[in-house]
């Protein structure tokens, strides 16, 4: 059997679309935020995902 590793571009584009995707996210929860508190819950959630992401 032989293993296949992703190539340099296919790990790019894979980046890429995984960016892009992230970001496509993050607005769509920024559009859904209709006060300050809504904006302030938002950041609290990606403050722990953010702090998730340092540990691992």
């Amino acid at each position: 059997m032989v293993d296949y590793l992703p190539t340099k571009n296919a790990s790019e584009t894979i980046e890429t679309l995984s960016r892009k995707l992230e970001r496509s996210r993050i607005l769509n929860d920024l559009k859904e935020c209709e006060t300050l508190e809504d904006f302030k819950e938002l950041t609290k959630k990606y403050e722990a995902l953010c702090d998730e992401d340092k540990t691992n």
